[in-house]
Protein backbone atom coordinates (compact mmCIF):
# COMPACT_ATOMS: atom_id res chain seq x y z
CA UNK A 1 0.00 0.00 0.00
CA UNK A 2 2.99 2.14 0.23
CA UNK A 3 4.79 1.66 -3.15
CA UNK A 4 4.76 5.23 -3.92
CA UNK A 5 6.80 5.71 -0.81
CA UNK A 6 8.96 3.16 -1.29
CA UNK A 7 9.95 4.42 -5.10
CA UNK A 8 10.56 7.96 -2.93
CA UNK A 9 12.98 6.35 -0.50
CA UNK A 10 14.99 4.01 -2.88
CA UNK A 11 15.32 7.33 -5.28
CA UNK A 12 16.49 9.59 -2.61
CA UNK A 13 18.78 6.81 -1.35
CA UNK A 14 20.15 6.07 -4.49
CA UNK A 15 21.41 9.39 -5.10
CA UNK A 16 22.75 9.81 -1.52
CA UNK A 17 24.29 6.32 -2.37
CA UNK A 18 26.39 8.05 -5.53
CA UNK A 19 27.12 11.08 -3.70
CA UNK A 20 28.95 9.23 -0.66
CA UNK A 21 30.71 6.68 -3.52
CA UNK A 22 32.17 10.15 -5.29
CA UNK A 23 33.65 11.22 -1.86
CA UNK A 24 34.92 8.02 -0.93
CA UNK A 25 36.31 8.07 -4.76
CA UNK A 26 37.63 11.36 -3.82
CA UNK A 27 39.53 9.97 -0.69
CA UNK A 28 40.83 7.20 -2.74
CA UNK A 29 42.61 9.54 -5.09
CA UNK A 30 43.77 11.95 -2.48
CA UNK A 31 45.07 8.52 -0.59
CA UNK A 32 47.44 7.67 -3.94
CA UNK A 33 48.27 11.68 -4.36
CA UNK A 34 49.55 12.63 -0.71
CA UNK A 35 50.71 8.43 0.09
CA UNK A 36 54.39 9.67 0.00
CA UNK A 37 53.79 12.27 2.88
CA UNK A 38 51.57 11.20 4.76
CA UNK A 39 53.48 7.99 6.22
CA UNK A 40 55.04 8.09 9.82
CA UNK A 41 58.23 6.85 7.66
CA UNK A 42 59.08 10.56 5.91
CA UNK A 43 58.71 12.21 9.35
CA UNK A 44 61.15 10.10 10.49
CA UNK A 45 63.72 10.25 7.97
CA UNK A 46 63.20 13.93 8.44
CA UNK A 47 63.85 14.11 11.92
CA UNK A 48 66.98 11.67 11.64
CA UNK A 49 68.23 13.67 8.65
CA UNK A 50 68.73 17.31 11.00
CA UNK A 51 72.31 18.30 12.29
CA UNK A 52 73.51 17.02 15.10
CA UNK A 53 71.06 14.25 15.43
CA UNK A 54 71.73 10.82 17.16
CA UNK A 55 69.98 7.91 16.07
CA UNK A 56 69.85 4.52 18.45
CA UNK A 57 67.80 1.74 17.99
CA UNK A 58 66.97 -0.71 20.66
CA UNK A 59 64.58 -3.55 21.28
CA UNK A 60 62.46 -3.57 24.26
CA UNK A 61 61.85 -7.26 25.98
CA UNK A 62 58.04 -7.45 24.66
CA UNK A 63 59.90 -7.01 21.47
CA UNK A 64 58.48 -3.33 20.37
CA UNK A 65 61.33 -1.64 18.38
CA UNK A 66 62.33 1.78 19.68
CA UNK A 67 64.19 4.10 18.12
CA UNK A 68 65.80 7.13 20.04
CA UNK A 69 66.67 10.37 18.22
CA UNK A 70 68.72 12.79 20.69
CA UNK A 71 69.78 16.37 19.55
CA UNK A 72 71.65 18.10 22.50
CA UNK A 73 72.29 21.11 20.26
CA UNK A 74 68.73 21.94 19.85
CA UNK A 75 68.04 19.91 23.55
CA UNK A 76 65.08 17.49 21.62
CA UNK A 77 64.81 14.10 22.37
CA UNK A 78 62.39 11.74 20.73
CA UNK A 79 61.42 8.47 21.48
CA UNK A 80 59.44 6.28 18.71
CA UNK A 81 58.11 3.27 20.30
CA UNK A 82 56.74 0.93 16.92
CA UNK A 83 54.15 -1.17 17.89
CA UNK A 84 53.44 -2.77 14.49
CA UNK A 85 49.71 -2.56 13.46
CA UNK A 86 49.28 -0.89 17.06
CA UNK A 87 50.29 2.20 15.90
CA UNK A 88 53.51 4.34 17.55
CA UNK A 89 54.06 5.47 20.38
CA UNK A 90 55.86 9.20 20.37
CA UNK A 91 57.08 10.99 23.18
CA UNK A 92 58.78 14.40 22.22
CA UNK A 93 60.63 16.98 24.49
CA UNK A 94 61.61 19.61 23.73
CA UNK A 95 62.44 23.80 24.33
CA UNK A 96 59.25 25.59 25.07
CA UNK A 97 58.16 28.02 22.59
CA UNK A 98 57.16 31.46 23.87
CA UNK A 99 53.73 31.09 21.89
CA UNK A 100 52.75 27.38 23.82
CA UNK A 101 50.03 27.26 26.13
CA UNK A 102 50.70 25.30 29.49
CA UNK A 103 48.53 21.70 28.01
CA UNK A 104 46.70 20.80 25.48
CA UNK A 105 45.27 18.22 23.90
CA UNK A 106 43.57 17.26 20.52
CA UNK A 107 43.29 14.64 18.14
CA UNK A 108 43.10 13.38 14.47
CA UNK A 109 41.02 10.94 13.70
CA UNK A 110 43.14 8.27 15.54
CA UNK A 111 45.71 10.18 15.70
CA UNK A 112 45.84 11.61 19.58
CA UNK A 113 48.48 14.32 20.80
CA UNK A 114 49.11 15.19 24.60
CA UNK A 115 50.94 18.44 25.19
CA UNK A 116 52.62 19.21 28.85
CA UNK A 117 55.04 22.69 29.80
CA UNK A 118 57.33 21.32 32.32
CA UNK A 119 59.35 24.57 33.21
CA UNK A 120 61.25 25.74 30.17
CA UNK A 121 60.49 22.25 28.62
CA UNK A 122 57.31 20.93 26.95
CA UNK A 123 56.64 17.19 26.20
CA UNK A 124 54.47 16.14 23.90
CA UNK A 125 53.22 12.07 23.84
CA UNK A 126 51.39 11.73 20.52
CA UNK A 127 49.34 7.78 19.99
CA UNK A 128 48.93 7.09 16.61
CA UNK A 129 46.08 4.23 17.10
CA UNK A 130 44.02 5.88 19.54
CA UNK A 131 40.23 5.68 19.41
CA UNK A 132 38.13 7.98 17.21
CA UNK A 133 34.97 9.14 19.06
CA UNK A 134 31.99 8.00 17.55
CA UNK A 135 31.06 11.25 18.22
CA UNK A 136 32.32 12.78 15.21
CA UNK A 137 30.92 9.81 12.73
CA UNK A 138 27.19 10.52 14.17
CA UNK A 139 27.65 14.33 13.54
CA UNK A 140 27.95 13.32 10.08
CA UNK A 141 25.76 10.93 9.73
CA UNK A 142 23.48 13.62 10.84
CA UNK A 143 24.11 16.17 8.23
CA UNK A 144 23.32 13.54 5.90
CA UNK A 145 20.03 12.21 7.77
CA UNK A 146 18.39 15.68 8.10
CA UNK A 147 19.19 16.68 4.42
CA UNK A 148 17.18 12.88 3.50
CA UNK A 149 14.65 13.73 5.94
CA UNK A 150 13.81 16.99 4.74
CA UNK A 151 13.30 15.70 1.13
CA UNK A 152 11.10 12.78 2.27
CA UNK A 153 9.28 14.67 4.95
CA UNK A 154 6.05 15.30 2.92
CA UNK A 155 4.45 11.78 2.32
CA UNK A 156 0.84 13.34 3.08
CA UNK A 157 1.04 16.65 1.27
CA UNK A 158 2.23 14.54 -1.98
CA UNK A 159 -1.26 12.70 -1.61
CA UNK A 160 -3.32 15.42 -0.87
CA UNK A 161 -1.94 17.30 -3.80
CA UNK A 162 -3.16 15.88 -6.43
CA UNK A 163 -3.55 12.62 -5.54
CA UNK A 164 -6.01 12.33 -2.48
CA UNK A 165 -8.88 10.02 -4.51
CA UNK A 166 -6.54 7.51 -5.82
CA UNK A 167 -5.18 7.00 -1.76
CA UNK A 168 -8.72 6.85 -0.47
CA UNK A 169 -9.95 3.89 -2.75
CA UNK A 170 -6.82 1.72 -1.26
CA UNK A 171 -8.16 -0.82 1.08
CA UNK A 172 -6.99 0.45 4.37
CA UNK A 173 -7.43 2.68 6.88
CA UNK A 174 -5.87 5.55 6.78
CA UNK A 175 -4.67 5.81 9.84
CA UNK A 176 -2.56 2.40 8.91
CA UNK A 177 -1.89 4.08 5.82
CA UNK A 178 -0.36 7.10 7.45
CA UNK A 179 1.87 4.75 9.75
CA UNK A 180 3.06 2.93 7.51
CA UNK A 181 4.34 5.68 5.06
CA UNK A 182 6.27 6.92 8.67
CA UNK A 183 7.78 4.01 8.82
CA UNK A 184 9.12 3.43 5.21
CA UNK A 185 10.27 6.67 5.07
CA UNK A 186 11.93 6.35 8.93
CA UNK A 187 13.73 3.43 7.75
CA UNK A 188 14.71 5.56 4.77
CA UNK A 189 16.93 8.03 7.09
CA UNK A 190 18.02 5.54 8.89
CA UNK A 191 19.35 3.40 6.35
CA UNK A 192 21.07 7.18 5.01
CA UNK A 193 22.96 7.33 8.58
CA UNK A 194 24.17 4.13 8.18
CA UNK A 195 25.45 4.32 4.82
CA UNK A 196 27.44 7.29 6.04
CA UNK A 197 28.99 6.25 8.55
CA UNK A 198 30.10 2.91 6.31
CA UNK A 199 31.49 5.55 3.41
CA UNK A 200 33.17 7.55 5.87
CA UNK A 201 34.74 4.62 7.52
CA UNK A 202 35.72 3.65 5.00
CA UNK A 203 37.49 7.29 3.65
CA UNK A 204 39.44 6.81 7.32
CA UNK A 205 40.30 3.29 6.28
CA UNK A 206 42.28 4.17 3.11
CA UNK A 207 44.93 6.15 5.61
CA UNK A 208 44.47 4.95 8.86
CA UNK A 209 42.99 1.42 10.46
CA UNK A 210 40.48 3.28 12.91
CA UNK A 211 38.89 2.03 16.29
CA UNK A 212 35.72 3.61 16.98
CA UNK A 213 35.08 4.72 20.80
CA UNK A 214 31.47 3.75 21.71
CA UNK A 215 31.66 4.80 25.45
CA UNK A 216 30.76 7.30 27.36
CA UNK A 217 29.69 10.31 25.21
CA UNK A 218 30.02 8.64 22.13
CA UNK A 219 27.18 5.95 22.83
CA UNK A 220 24.96 9.04 24.04
CA UNK A 221 25.88 10.84 20.71
CA UNK A 222 24.66 7.50 18.90
CA UNK A 223 20.89 7.97 20.66
CA UNK A 224 20.73 11.21 19.73
CA UNK A 225 22.08 10.89 15.92
CA UNK A 226 19.09 8.74 15.36
CA UNK A 227 16.28 9.96 17.11
CA UNK A 228 17.25 13.72 15.79
CA UNK A 229 16.51 13.32 12.18
CA UNK A 230 13.23 11.43 13.09
CA UNK A 231 12.08 14.37 15.44
CA UNK A 232 12.83 16.98 11.95
CA UNK A 233 11.13 14.83 9.64
CA UNK A 234 8.23 14.75 11.72
CA UNK A 235 8.32 18.56 12.68
CA UNK A 236 8.55 18.85 8.38
CA UNK A 237 5.67 16.09 8.06
CA UNK A 238 3.18 18.26 10.18
CA UNK A 239 3.87 21.52 8.89
CA UNK A 240 3.98 20.23 5.13
CA UNK A 241 0.42 18.71 5.47
CA UNK A 242 -1.14 21.65 7.23
CA UNK A 243 0.04 23.12 3.82
CA UNK A 244 -0.28 20.63 1.33
CA UNK A 245 -0.72 23.17 -1.34
CA UNK A 246 2.63 24.68 -0.70
CA UNK A 247 4.47 21.82 0.80
CA UNK A 248 7.65 22.52 -1.45
CA UNK A 249 7.54 25.96 -0.64
CA UNK A 250 7.47 24.77 3.65
CA UNK A 251 10.53 22.09 2.86
CA UNK A 252 12.20 25.02 1.64
CA UNK A 253 12.15 27.50 4.15
CA UNK A 254 12.65 25.65 6.90
CA UNK A 255 16.41 25.39 7.37
CA UNK A 256 16.76 29.27 7.44
CA UNK A 257 14.06 30.04 9.31
CA UNK A 258 14.59 27.54 12.12
CA UNK A 259 18.21 28.93 12.27
CA UNK A 260 16.96 32.42 12.28
CA UNK A 261 15.01 32.07 14.90
CA UNK A 262 17.64 29.78 16.71
CA UNK A 263 20.28 32.50 15.71
CA UNK A 264 17.79 35.06 17.68
CA UNK A 265 17.09 33.50 20.76
CA UNK A 266 20.63 34.38 21.51
CA UNK A 267 19.90 38.05 20.73
CA UNK A 268 21.21 40.01 23.51
CA UNK A 269 18.00 42.10 25.47
CA UNK A 270 19.51 45.19 25.39
CA UNK A 271 16.56 47.15 25.12
CA UNK A 272 12.73 46.64 24.94
CA UNK A 273 12.98 45.59 21.12
CA UNK A 274 15.45 43.32 21.51
CA UNK A 275 14.05 41.58 24.45
CA UNK A 276 11.09 40.98 22.65
CA UNK A 277 12.84 39.44 19.70
CA UNK A 278 14.75 37.48 21.78
CA UNK A 279 11.66 36.42 24.22
CA UNK A 280 9.94 35.07 20.67
CA UNK A 281 12.78 33.33 19.35
CA UNK A 282 13.73 31.83 22.49
CA UNK A 283 9.94 30.40 23.23
CA UNK A 284 9.83 29.41 19.39
CA UNK A 285 13.46 27.47 19.19
CA UNK A 286 11.99 25.02 22.03
CA UNK A 287 9.69 23.96 19.19
CA UNK A 288 12.80 22.52 17.27
CA UNK A 289 14.36 19.61 17.63
CA UNK A 290 17.63 21.21 16.35
CA UNK A 291 17.34 23.33 20.04
CA UNK A 292 18.09 19.87 22.00
CA UNK A 293 21.01 18.98 20.10
CA UNK A 294 24.73 19.38 21.07
CA UNK A 295 27.91 18.33 19.69
CA UNK A 296 30.29 20.41 22.36
CA UNK A 297 32.98 17.54 24.17
CA UNK A 298 35.18 20.66 24.33
CA UNK A 299 36.01 20.70 28.31
CA UNK A 300 34.75 17.96 30.99
CA UNK A 301 32.73 20.83 32.29
CA UNK A 302 30.69 20.31 28.90
CA UNK A 303 30.62 16.96 29.16
CA UNK A 304 29.38 17.08 32.66
CA UNK A 305 26.93 19.17 31.65
CA UNK A 306 25.96 16.56 28.77
CA UNK A 307 25.31 13.70 30.95
CA UNK A 308 23.09 15.49 33.39
CA UNK A 309 21.00 16.91 30.88
CA UNK A 310 20.86 14.13 28.72
CA UNK A 311 17.81 12.35 29.32
CA UNK A 312 15.94 15.62 29.38
CA UNK A 313 17.26 16.39 25.92
CA UNK A 314 16.83 13.02 24.07
CA UNK A 315 13.03 12.90 26.11
CA UNK A 316 11.97 16.22 24.63
CA UNK A 317 13.46 14.74 20.83
CA UNK A 318 11.33 11.57 21.12
CA UNK A 319 8.11 13.94 22.40
CA UNK A 320 8.71 15.95 19.47
CA UNK A 321 8.49 12.70 17.26
CA UNK A 322 5.33 12.11 18.80
CA UNK A 323 3.68 15.19 19.39
CA UNK A 324 4.20 16.26 15.64
CA UNK A 325 3.71 12.79 13.89
CA UNK A 326 0.44 12.64 15.60
CA UNK A 327 -0.63 16.05 14.29
CA UNK A 328 0.52 14.94 11.21
CA UNK A 329 -1.92 11.70 11.40
CA UNK A 330 -4.56 13.69 12.88
CA UNK A 331 -4.92 16.21 9.50
CA UNK A 332 -4.54 13.61 7.49
CA UNK A 333 -7.22 11.78 8.55
CA UNK A 334 -9.54 14.88 8.41
CA UNK A 335 -8.58 16.29 5.22
CA UNK A 336 -11.38 15.69 2.28
CA UNK A 337 -10.94 15.47 -1.29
Amino acid sequence: MTYVEWLRVRGCLRTCAIILAILVALGIVLRVSFARYMSPETWLHHVSMEPGTQQTNVVLPDGTKRTIYDNPDKQEHVVIDNHGSSGMHIVITEPTAHEKSDADHFSIGSVQVNESRHGTMTTTVVDTNGSVPMLYYMALADIVALIVATLLAAPFAREIDGHLEIVMTKPISRVRYALEAIGVDILGILAASIMTIVAFYLCQLLFETPRLDFSGINSRAIAMGLLLPLAWYAMLAAATSWFPRNYGAVLGFAWPVVLLIGGLSFVQPSNIVALFIHDVAWGLSRLSPLTYTSFNISSQMAQDQSISHFTLRLSMEALLFVVYGGLAIWRWQRVEA
